[in-house]
């Protein structure tokens, strides 16, 4: 039986979503991402972001967005934010970005090295 983990009220969480995008349109996904991340920097509650590309064409998952917030309500009203919403959507229609997304969010269990978040 799967059960949800509640994570630490108010506590830090990690948005994390893997993208499988063909090679040829991920500049084109690209340029919707710097333009959803401009959205998203300016959001009360948001620590930081990265987009991570593969280095080999192989790959499965070309692009993975890795973003830390403050908490979960402070994610959940980024996301709901209208403009954020219209760009989103002018990602989802673009003919030229045919992607499959796979988000959810974590909370940090351990950490190691320079990137420390806890």
């Amino acid at each position: 039986m799967s059960e949800d983990i509640k994570p630490v009220e108010g506590g830090p969480v990690t948005f994390i979503n893997v993208f499988e995008v063909p090679v040829e349109q991920i500049d084109t996904f690209i340029a919707h991402w710097r333009e959803l991340a401009k959205i998203m920097s300016t959001a009360p509650g948001f620590r930081g972001l990265r987009l991570h590309r593969a280095l080999s064409s192989r790959t499965r998952f070309q692009i993975i967005n890795v973003a830390n917030w403050e908490s979960r309500k402070a994610w959940e009203a980024a996301v709901a934010n209208p403009e954020f919403q219209v760009h989103l959507g002018a990602l989802a229609e673009d003919a030229e970005v045919q992607i499959s997304a796979n988000p959810a969010l974590y909370e940090v269990v351990a950490a190691y090295g320079d990137h420390e978040q806890a």
